[in-house]
């Protein structure tokens, strides 16, 4: 097959442009061409596998961190504020998706990613949407992402299906197509069902759940998008000794807990810094505390528990006894391989299905809200961790290992005959 040109374009936080990373690692193995077109912090992580890369909108992380009350809202209360940031981010995402000239063969658009689909459109290329969750895929099997309210009928989730759709239609939906026709563009009767549900690749391991018969579109499942065990970071020194106790006394055969929300800051941070120590204190545990905006720079913590920035959660998960997350996709389907128990403290949109998935498979307690997160809530979670090993064991066995890139490449490729 020729070399394609592809463009991958996931506009969103590291949990978004993680998983095109991978993918664009399998292309470039196949010799393909890849750009991506990604918020600017990510530009270090692009060039670091020699991919070309195109700037869009606002480093993500600032803007999480300017907005963190809404990751700590319902997401029904936070929806309002999210569409209005989006609306008012549109305009610069369309103007950094054209800064420069594209010649792609196929546009593979992911999270908030909505410009990618004008390139698509101009170039007459393929445009496809990486999904990363079911809870996105449009359906009366279940309610959308953003309006995770359980157990309604098939009825009440197409309902909740047609209102979300519609409010996008409004409040981006026209703004949308008014940058369209600036670039000489036909306009989208249906902005989200055109962007979100025509092409659509969902990249999540299939014990999350299938793709139900009702869902528009062509839809491909892969497995999730995780990079390769072959190509798992090592630990830092520090937190090898950690883990196997030195430094902390007789506490070093006490339990592991990983306690971390991924790219969600916190809007209490002393809180959850009070919930690890009093983990090791009362509960003889120890914490690995993880912050992706260095939340924890300054603050005298106790032997045992060891703040720590991003690292490989392939490498540190299976090391651990209990995972506490914000149950993001890729966090999910990482401890998911790591065959150890979660409990998941869900922040946004698609955390809130797959906390109550996670449950449901028996992999892990019912997921908790961050406001009723205790260390007395995750003690006992870690003490009945044995209720759940079996089961996560064997979901560990179920999904595959390395993941679903080379299936993804393997649609892409055929979708640019």
């Amino acid at each position: 097959m020729r070399p394609l040109k592809v463009l991958l374009a996931p506009v969103g936080s590291r949990g978004d442009v993680q998983p095109q990373l991978v993918l664009g690692e399998e292309l470039t193995r196949r010799g393909h061409v890849v750009t991506l077109a990604a918020p600017p912090n990510f530009r270090n992580w692009s060039d670091a596998r020699g991919f070309r890369f195109l700037p869009i909108g606002e480093d993500i992380n600032a803007t999480l961190r300017e907005n963190q009350h809404m990751t700590e809202q319902h997401p029904v209360v936070a929806l309002p504020g999210q569409i209005r940031m989006l609306r008012e981010a549109l305009t610069r995402q369309v103007s950094d998706m054209f800064a420069e000239p594209h010649d792609h063969d196929l546009v593979v658009a992911a999270g908030l990613s909505f410009a990618a689909k004008m390139v698509a459109d101009q170039l007459r290329v393929p445009h496809v949407f990486c999904c990363y969750t079911l809870s996105a895929m449009l359906s009366a099997e279940h309610p959308p992402a953003v309006a995770p309210l359980f157990g309604l009928p098939r009825l009440g989730n197409r309902l909740l299906w047609g209102t979300v759709t519609g409010a996008f239609q409004l409040a981006l939906g026209s703004k949308l197509n008014e940058l369209r026709k600036q670039r000489g563009l036909p306009e989208d009767r249906g902005s989200w069902a055109a962007i979100h549900a025509q092409n659509v690749i969902l990249a999540q391991d299939a014990v999350m759940g299938e793709i139900p018969a009702d869902v528009p579109g062509e839809n491909r499942h892969v497995p999730a998008l995780v990079p390769r065990p072959d190509d798992a970071k090592p630990l830092s020194d520090l937190l090898e000794r950690f883990l196997r106790g030195a430094g902390v006394g007789s506490s070093s055969a006490s339990p592991v807990v990983y306690l971390g929300f991924g790219s969600m800051p916190t809007v209490d941070r002393a809180r959850i810094i009070r919930i690890a120590i009093e983990l090791f204190e009362r509960h003889h545990a120890r914490v690995v505390l993880h912050s992706s905006h260095a939340e924890d720079a300054g603050v005298e913590l106790p032997p045992g528990v060891f703040s720590t920035g991003d690292l490989d959660h392939t490498s540190l998960f299976p090391r651990v006894d209990l995972i506490v997350h914000h149950g993001g996709a890729g966090t999910t389907a990482a401890a998911l391989r790591s065959g150890v128990p979660q409990l998941i403290v869900p922040h946004i949109v698609d955390q809130f299905f797959h906390g109550r998935r996670i449950a449901e498979l028996g992999a892990g307690p019912t997921p908790i809200p961050k406001a009723k997160l205790t260390a007395a809530a995750v003690a006992a979670a870690l003490q009945d961790r044995f209720k759940y090993w079996a089961k996560a064991q064997s979901l560990r066995a179920s999904v595959a290992a390395a993941g679903g890139a080379k299936a993804a490449a393997d649609r892409l490729e055929q979708l640019a005959l």
